[in-house]
C-alpha cells in the first residue's frame, strides 16, 4: 500500500510539472508572437511616417509646410495642389516615357532572361557551369562600372538623347541597374527551372517535343511565380529608375518622370508641395502592382531556392 501511494504521489508530481512545463511554453510563445507583432508594427510606422508627411505635405501650401511645430493635418486641405502639380510641368507625357520605359524593359528582361535560364537549367551543353559563374558574378557588378563603356557605345550608336539606351539593351539581356539586374533574373528563374519535374520534361521530349516545345508547353505553364517575381521587380526598379534616364537622356520631351520630378526644383524656388503631390502620383502604379502581386513575389522567390 505505501509503495502504491509513493508511485502515486510521484506520478502526481510529474503532472504537475509536465503541466507548468505546457503552461510556461504558451506563455513564451504568447510573449513571442506579441514581440513579433511589436516589431512589425514599429517597422509599419518607421516606413509609413514618410508617407503620411508626403500626403500631409502635398495638402498645404508651401511656406506651411515649413511652420514649427509641424502639424499632422492641414487645417485648410489644399486638394487643388494635385491638378496644379499635374499641369505644372508636363506630367502626363513624362509618365507615358516612364510607361513605355517599363513595359518595354519588363517585355525585353523576360524574353531574354527566360531563354537564358533555360539554357542553364534544362539545357546540357559544355561549359555551361563556367557561362553561369560568369553571369552570375554580373550580380555584383556596380552601376557605376559600365556607365561609362555604356554611355561610350550609345553615343557611337547615335542613341543618347533618346529613348533608345532605355528600351533596347533588355531584349540582350543588358538590363544593368544599381538595384537590380538581368543577372539576377536569371538566377531566380534558372533556379526554379532546376526543381521542376525532370519526368515532365523527358515525357515530352520521347514524345517528339524540341526545346522551344517543352519551354513553350511546360516550363513557362509552370513557372508563374517566378516570372511574376522578375516582372514586378523589373518594372519597379525601371519605374523609379534615375540615373539610366539622366545620362543618356538630354532631350527634356523623352524625360522620364522621375527624371522630370526635377523640374519642381530651381537654384531659386522648390515648389514642395506640387513635388510631393506629383511624387505620390508617381508611386500609385507600384503600390498597386506590390499590392496585388505581393503573395507571388514571396512565393516566387521563396520557391526559387527549392529543389525537388
Amino acid at each position: 500500500m505505501a509503495v502504491t501511494t509513493h508511485e502515486t504521489e510521484t506520478r502526481s508530481g510529474q503532472a504537475a510539472r509536465a503541466a507548468r512545463d505546457a503552461a510556461m511554453r504558451r506563455w513564451r510563445g504568447r510573449l513571442a508572437r506579441i514581440a513579433r507583432h511589436a516589431a512589425s508594427v514599429i517597422i509599419a510606422v518607421i516606413f509609413l511616417v514618410p508617407l503620411f508627411w508626403m500626403l500631409t505635405g502635398s495638402l498645404k501650401s508651401n511656406a506651411d509646410i515649413f511652420k514649427f511645430p509641424p502639424s499632422l493635418w492641414p487645417a485648410d486641405p489644399q486638394w487643388s495642389n494635385y491638378p496644379r502639380a499635374l499641369t505644372y510641368i508636363p506630367f502626363w507625357r513624362y509618365l507615358g516615357n516612364s510607361a513605355i520605359v517599363s513595359v518595354c524593359t519588363v517585355l525585353g528582361t523576360l524574353a531574354a532572361c527566360v531563354l537564358a535560364a533555360y539554357a542553364f537549367s534544362i539545357m546540357r551543353w559544355r561549359g555551361r557551369e563556367a557561362m553561369f559563374a560568369v553571369s552570375l558574378g554580373l550580380i555584383l557588378l556596380p552601376f557605376p562600372v559600365v556607365m561609362i563603356p555604356l554611355y561610350v557605345i550609345f553615343r557611337h550608336l547615335g542613341w543618347i538623347g533618346s529613348l533608345a539606351p532605355l528600351l533596347v539593351p533588355p531584349f540582350g539581356a543588358q538590363f544593368v541597374t544599381p538595384y537590380f539586374s538581368s543577372a539576377l533574373a536569371i538566377f531566380l528563374l534558372r533556379q526554379f527551372f532546376r526543381s521542376l519535374p525532370r519526368s515532365l520534361i523527358e515525357a515530352a521530349r520521347l514524345d517528339g517535343a524540341g526545346n522551344w516545345t517543352v519551354l513553350r508547353k511546360i516550363v513557362i505553364p509552370l513557372s508563374r511565380g517566378p516570372l511574376i517575381t522578375v516582372v514586378i521587380l523589373t518594372f519597379l526598379t525601371s519605374w523609379t529608375a534615375f540615373i539610366g534616364p539622366l545620362i543618356f537622356i538630354n532631350n527634356q520631351s523623352d524625360f522620364t518622370l522621375s527624371l522630370g520630378l526635377e523640374q519642381y526644383q530651381s537654384s531659386h524656388f522648390t515648389a514642395y508641395n506640387y513635388l510631393m503631390a506629383a511624387s505620390l502620383v508617381f508611386m500609385i502604379p507600384t503600390l498597386v502592382l506590390f499590392v496585388v502581386a505581393q503573395r507571388h513575389l514571396i512565393r516566387g522567390v521563396a520557391f526559387s531556392g527549392l529543389k525537388n
